[in-house]
């Protein structure tokens, strides 16, 4: 069995450094504040190459801190693409705002052409996602924001480490916002998250919003909410961390060896390729068929995980319709949501598995 992901193997590898640094928290049972979080928070920011970092408790929390920090609440509108994950348009409602939705291109890149369709007096901002570790075009989104004065929110949970023209994913809008789910390239044992800004207005209330507002002892300046990354994950991270480029650089080079060998198979759509200016880290390996039910069933006889991210646009999404939010139509995101599949790719994996994989989903398509 080829699982989509296997964590095992990481754990082994990290898992006497891990469990050394838990016995010190232990000992100390300082388990929130501590010198885990400062430092993660500090050596992230410079990772990153932004002024700050704030732990929090998941990714969905960092995407609704987020939007709090920037001021954006009932009344407000903020845009995103339609073939992202469901807490983004979660954080957007339970902030008070509401989302309007653009279509996507056939590259998993937004369509932009459609803001001026959807954008009113009322939108605030735009929340962009870098779908499984892909860089969008910053250049082009950065224009956008400017030309219609919205504030850019970027979700960077498929994305840590990715880069554009030379500039860390996740730095360049007012916030980004980072999930560390046990899925990420950076993934912790649990559910936690991080912000990075370079916005000191919005760095202080991010910093105090994630503990209810609280400045100091009872003294509370606004009211927030419960959101802390505790001292075990913040561990975790801080040692995962130093492997990260290493880890992302050895999942770039897989992509290209499937990459490589899928150009040219007939039925088969590879992800897209970055350019001079794009850095992707391959948090998933998303190739794409009309035959997408069939490949994944004769992969899963030979042994071999897959997944769909997204199967279904979030305009199509049950919740969405409770929420009383209007129809869409929106032909590419539902199109691909039809085509899409993830196969294995991590940076465990062996080099005999990489390659049968690719001999799997080749004599799939006869090739």
């Amino acid at each position: 069995m080829i699982p989509l992901l296997d964590l095992k193997r990481e754990w082994r590898e990290i898992e006497a450094e891990v469990k050394e640094s838990w016995e010190r928290i232990f000992a100390s049972m300082k388990l929130f504040n501590g010198d885990n979080l400062i430092n993660f928070e500090k050596e992230m920011a410079d990772y990153l190459g932004c002024s700050y970092v704030f732990g929090v408790g998941s990714g969905t929390d960092a995407l609704l801190l987020s939007l709090v920090a920037c001021g954006i609440g009932p009344g407000d509108e903020v845009i995103l693409h339609a073939n992202a994950f469901v807490a983004d348009v979660e954080a957007v409602k339970w902030a008070g705002a509401t989302p309007l939705l653009i279509d996507v291109k056939e590259d998993f890149s937004l369509d932009l052409s459609q803001v001026e369709k959807v954008i009113t007096p009322k939108t605030k901002a735009m929340l962009v996602v870098h779908m499984y570790g892909h860089p969008l075009n910053m250049d082009e989104i950065l224009e956008v924001c400017e030309k219609y004065d919205l504030i850019l929110i970027e979700d960077a949970s498929h994305a840590h480490g990715a880069e554009y023209k030379g500039k860390k994913i996740g730095t360049f809008g007012k916030v980004g916002a980072f999930s560390c789910g046990v899925v990420k390239n950076l993934n912790a044992l649990g559910d936690a998250g991080f912000v990075a800004t370079n916005d000191s207005e919005v760095a202080y209330k991010l910093n105090y919003l994630r503990v209810h507002g609280q400045v100091k002892k009872n003294d509370h300046h606004f009211y927030g909410f419960n959101s802390r990354l505790d001292e075990i994950q913040a561990a975790v991270l801080r040692i995962k961390l130093k492997r990260l480029d290493e880890k992302n650089e050895i999942r770039r080079r897989i992509a290209e060896k499937y990459t490589e060998a899928f150009l040219g198979v007939s039925g088969l759509i590879p992800p897209p390729l970055d350019d001079g200016n794009k850095k992707s880290v391959y948090h998933r390996y998303v190739v794409r068929t009309d035959k997408r039910e069939e490949l994944q069933s004769f992969l899963k006889d030979k042994g071999i995980g897959t997944g769909i991210y997204y199967p279904i646009p979030l305009h199509l999404q049950r919740a969405w319709k409770e929420a009383g939010y209007p129809e869409y139509r929106l032909p590419v995101s539902e199109k691909l949501s039809k085509e899409i599949l993830a196969i294995p790719l991590f940076p465990e994996m062996r080099e005999e598995e990489i390659q049968y994989v690719i001999e799997s989903v080749k004599q799939f398509f006869g090739a």
